[in-house]
């Protein structure tokens, strides 16, 4: 992933915008080292949008249909250490 300063940005976003046609990378642009904006095609972006944003892990781990589980008795065999 290319990175570059919001200065370097200005100077060319032509530029910017035929890099990220090109080579399909993003391009995080940054001011005073703190990045503030991310360039990227259009595909990647309706790729990322259009999955759903998990912020429920109970809700995302609940399964649509319930499921019979019946798990075999679990037998540990236990004897007298020898001394």
């Amino acid at each position: 992933m290319r990175v570059m300063t919001g200065a370097e940005f200005n100077r060319a976003p032509s530029a910017v915008k035929q890099h990220v046609l090109d080579s399909a990378e993003p391009v995080v642009v940054t001011e005073r080292t703190k990045p503030v904006l991310v360039v990227m095609g259009y595909d990647d972006y309706v790729h990322l949008t259009s999955r759903p944003i998990i912020t429920d892990l109970a809700e995302w781990l609940r399964l649509d249909e319930d499921i019979d589980f019946e798990p075999e008795p679990w037998r540990v065999g236990l004897r007298v250490p020898e001394l």
